[in-house]
């Protein structure tokens, strides 16, 4: 194998192929996205009375995730030793699980306290109840270090006729795919694969009636009893962005290192036709985290393993400058067990430097202030096309600066 720009090189080297290593020059690119409208709606009015918030502080966690290095057991974990920062699984029923899959990440830091927010979308027995989002502790000084608990995700559009559950009043299950989450300010941006972006405030958790009669209720009763699936706690969606003009799906979606502006990514499968062209789409926001209707950007990036060197299969996101970090799954090929990679993209270059990345990979999330990236994995033993009945699922770390 030959090593281009690096001091040495070894099996263990995370960069994937000897082509991927190569940035070429740019071939010329228009960054400035045309006929894309955002269409801002706030639907905060359901919430806006009568209901007690309460912000990520003051919920209690009662799940507890394992730490310290147990990650790497997991399938399909090919991360370079000297690359991984950190690793957490969640505890054995959320860890294979079939009901749920997460998707989604996002961080942020809160009284001296770090924590991570994953989503999840419901499927097989829990398709009912939509998606819902997890806060968990990574603070290892905190008193609830490794607690989480899962909140179920909610709106306003109440559905005229149910079969699985008895559905009340005022709020229902958001049923979306949860794809990607962002964080900005106390307010979590979800990306909602044919609409655009959903947006909730951390500060609005409402805690419900809880226990096995109300596992099967969901909304607000002619009494005023809440319900929620036997969840504690609800986080209401406030606004939504339906965004217009060919920048849908929307796979993912991630504030910029900048906290300037939110990307997303489109997803299409490896063995989409080539005339498929997935692109990635820069958000501006203001310092209240309003989305913009100027200044929109899109880019096309470049992956040499997919057809018309088209990046496929992008789960993740991540912007810094001119660069962006995308977590992609599908690759025609295989590097080190997985079909994922981590590629790392610089505008208008003809390819991508790829990494070898776990398999199952889903999510982008960079923590500025321990040069942490992190993902997580999303497949339940029996559920990937690879990992057979082997554990595939937790969230990982890795130094971020290993990968610029």
């Amino acid at each position: 194998m030959t090593c281009v720009f690096l001091s040495s090189c070894t099996s263990d080297s995370a960069i994937e192929d000897d082509n991927s290593i190569l940035e070429q020059k740019p071939i010329g690119y228009s960054a400035v996205a045309t006929g894309i409208s955002v269409n801002y709606s706030d639907v905060s009015s359901y919430v806006n009375s009568g209901f007690t918030f309460l912000n990520p502080t003051q919920v209690n966690k009662n799940r507890e995730a394992i730490g310290g290095s147990s990650y790497t057991e997991v399938y399909g974990f090919n991360v370079p030793e000297a690359n991984r920062a950190r690793g957490i699984r969640w505890n054995s029923g959320d860890e294979t699980t079939n009901e749920w899959r997460p998707q989604g990440m996002t961080g942020f830091k809160k009284n001296g306290v770090r924590y991570l927010l994953i989503t999840w979308y419901g499927r097989e027995g829990s398709d009912h109840k939509g998606s819902r989002i997890t806060l968990l502790d990574i603070s290892p000084s905190s008193s609830t270090y490794l607690k989480y608990r899962h909140i179920l995700l909610v709106h306003s559009s109440v559905p005229s006729s149910v079969s699985e559950y008895t559905q009340y009043n005022t709020y229902a299950p958001l049923n979306i795919h949860a794809g990607g989450i962002a964080y900005y300010n106390d307010k979590v941006y979800i990306a909602s694969t044919n609409l655009g972006m959903r947006v909730f405030d951390l500060n609005k958790i409402i805690e419900v009636s809880t226990g096995s009669d109300t596992s099967t209720k969901c909304g607000q009763d002619t009494s005023g009893n809440l319900y929620a699936f036997n969840y504690r706690y609800i986080l209401p969606q406030i606004e939504y962005y339906d965004i217009n003009g060919g920048a849908n799906p929307f796979s993912t979606i991630q504030v910029n290192d900048e906290g300037n502006a939110l990307w997303t990514a489109q997803y299409s499968s490896g063995s989409s036709s080539s005339s498929v062209v997935p692109k990635i789409y820069g958000f501006p926001i203001d310092s209240g985290g309003t989305v913009l209707n100027s200044g929109i950007e899109e880019i096309i990036p470049k992956n040499s393993l997919f057809d018309d060197d088209h990046a496929h299969g992008m789960q993740g996101i991540f912007r810094k400058g001119n660069r962006t970090w995308l977590s992609c799954s599908g690759s025609p090929s295989e590097s080190y067990g997985s079909k994922a990679r981590l590629a790392r993209y610089t505008d208008g270059a003809s390819n991508t430097v790829r990494y070898r990345w776990p398999y199952g990979s889903e999510s982008l999330y960079y923590e500025a202030e321990y040069d942490y990236l992190w993902s997580l994995t999303e497949w339940e033993p029996n559920a990937g096309a690879d990992n057979g009945s082997e554990v595939n699922r937790c969230i990982f770390a890795v130094h971020f600066s290993e990968y610029e």
